[in-house]
């Protein structure tokens, strides 16, 4: 079992640390990801092509050598994050303010700042909240600000005489009732690969089955959070070409796994805004999202 939190002895100095990065906008990110999403655009689009809302998380890819990364492929703790006695870790979701286009060329600048580190007890036992913000500019102007929130866990309780939790994926199940638009999606092995390759995630759990299975205790190879905000994000557009986007939101509340067959589903919220979710087998919102635009 992992220590207690203290977050007043032990953390309050990581609070209000920032980093700040540099990068170029990317060509090959902006065919790299059209590729992932089924899209064909050219691998010789020009310099000012409008990159997809959520490519910024395609930019600054991390770089720890092969020493620095810890058991579960990602960047040891302890450095610029707090070094959390909480081995695996989950995207838990985003608040991003849209405010300028990133453009394929542009110099980019990023800032991460820790806002907040939340110990809790869940009924999973020791959680602690992360909160980050990065703000991004490219070629010195405002492009969008997000709030991210990682969600730190104990280790999965191993039992050597137990099976693993290895299952085939759900049976799929009817589209739910209640969208005003739905697709189907299916993420397999070879989407996982391309996204992790694309964002330069090592996380294991995307890859790697026995250590996701054996080790972290999930049923099956886990689908990116991001990953599928982006599907979310790549259908809405699809069902509203032309939007203008100023805000996106999204919360995982539990893992997509791969090869499950899910529904994207859409639905009118108040004036400007729009509900989105991922519906997993079983009919569980997984993934849920909210947009406005104009």
């Amino acid at each position: 079992m992992s220590q207690a939190i203290d977050l007043r002895e032990d953390y309050s100095a990581w609070v209000s640390r920032s980093e700040t990065q540099t990068d170029t906008a990317s060509r090959f990110a902006a065919t790299g990801l059209a590729a992932v999403l089924d899209h064909r655009i050219g691998p010789d689009l020009d310099v000012g092509f409008r990159l997809f809302p959520l490519a910024h998380w395609l930019q600054f890819p991390p770089t720890a050598t092969m020493s620095e990364l810890g058991a579960d492929g990602h960047p040891k703790l302890g450095g610029f994050m707090p070094p959390l006695p909480l081995p695996r870790r989950m995207w838990a979701g985003s608040k991003i303010a849209f405010h300028s286009p990133i453009l394929v060329g542009q110099q980019l600048s990023r800032t991460t700042t820790i806002e907040s580190i939340t110990p809790k007890h869940g009924s999973s036992g020791r959680l602690c909240f992360v909160g980050l913000r990065h703000d991004v500019s490219a070629d010195g102007i405002s492009a969008l600000t997000e709030h991210q929130t990682i969600v730190y866990r104990e280790a999965a309780e191993a039992d050597p005489a137990a099976p693993s939790p290895r299952r085939p994926p759900r049976a799929d199940t009817p589209a739910p009732e209640g969208w005003d638009w739905s697709r189907v999606k299916r993420v397999d092995e070879v989407t996982l690969f391309r996204y992790s390759a694309l964002t330069f995630n090592s996380h294991r759990i995307h890859y790697d089955l026995p250590y996701a299975t054996e080790i972290e205790g999930y049923p099956g190879l886990v689908v990116h959070g991001p990953l599928s905000a982006t599907l979310m994000m790549d259908s809405f557009l699809t069902e509203h070409p032309g939007s203008r986007l100023t805000k996106f939101e999204f919360s995982t509340r539990s893992p997509v796994f791969v090869n499950e067959h899910v529904h994207i589903v859409g639905r009118a919220a108040a004036d400007g805004t729009e509900e989105l979710a991922v519906i997993a087998s079983g009919g569980q919102a997984a993934v849920t999202a909210r947009i406005s635009f104009r």
